[in-house]
């Protein structure tokens, strides 16, 4: 999964929950050397609102939903957060007090992309993208970007990384726990129930799944990647957020 962020806010309508923001600029180089194209997006496109950080991927449910429409320069969120639920009224009026200071990322799917020179650099233009999700984030990287109401877009940047980060401590603390158990039934001539070890195999599992996924991060890019090299490094990336996820639900 990758991302794009955006700052800034602006409620269209408190009462029902109501955003409109700026999610992308056009013909502008952000800080991932993309460069989005005018007719990237589809007007009328479908768009889901993410929970506060993109944590629906990790499984939280989704807090609204929007469409897309675009003019000559930018492409903007029409969403609606979902009022009559707790997490979607909690995570509207949380967007609503954090006003300026709140950021926005969305979810980038490439469905057709190109290399090539843009103002004296090498970047990736992003000719076609298909339906995505947008996420208010703590920080985000977008280029000219700003809510007209309420905006968001997702991707892989430092906020997952923290999420994985925040898994590990779960998973070290688990295998902490395991240790102390196992020890003790030790003492008294027992070993782990099957239960447990059956569940510490799934553990072993996923954490293999990760030590495989950041060595092909590791290896993957040059300085300059080709695209192929892009293409490896994100499909590992995106197995390894997903391995955490399953570990953090295990």
């Amino acid at each position: 999964m990758q991302v794009k962020t955006l700052r800034g806010v602006e409620i269209k309508d408190i009462d029902k929950g109501t955003v409109e923001a700026v999610f992308s600029t056009f013909n502008v180089i952000d800080s991932d050397r993309d460069v989005t194209l005018p007719g990237a997006f589809t007007d009328g496109a479908k768009w889901k609102i993410s929970a506060y950080g993109h944590r629906s991927w990790m499984g939280a449910l989704p807090v609204g939903k929007g469409t897309v429409r675009t003019t000559g320069t930018e492409a903007i969120l029409e969403g609606q957060f979902f009022m009559d639920t707790q997490h979607g009224a909690d995570t509207f009026r949380t967007v609503k007090a954090m006003g300026e200071l709140q950021e926005w990322s969305y979810s980038v799917h490439p469905l057709k992309e190109s290399y090539g020179e843009f103002e004296g650099q090498h970047v990736r233009f992003l000719e076609q993208l298909g339906p995505g999700e947008v996420s208010p984030v703590l920080a985000g990287a977008g280029i000219g970007t700003r809510t007209l109401a309420a905006k968001s877009d997702g991707g892989l940047l430092l906020h997952e990384i923290e999420e994985a980060l925040a898994a590990m401590d779960v998973v070290d603390g688990a295998l902490s726990s395991a240790s102390r158990v196992g020890a003790l039934r030790a003492e008294r001539g027992k070993s782990l129930s099957r239960v447990n070890v059956d569940a510490l195999g799934r553990l072993g599992g996923e954490l293999r799944r990760l030590a495989e996924a950041y060595a092909a991060l590791k290896t993957a890019p040059d300085p300059d990647p080709e695209p192929e090299d892009d293409d490896l490094a994100e499909q590992a990336a995106r197995e390894y957020l997903r391995a955490v996820a399953r570990t953090r639900r295990a």
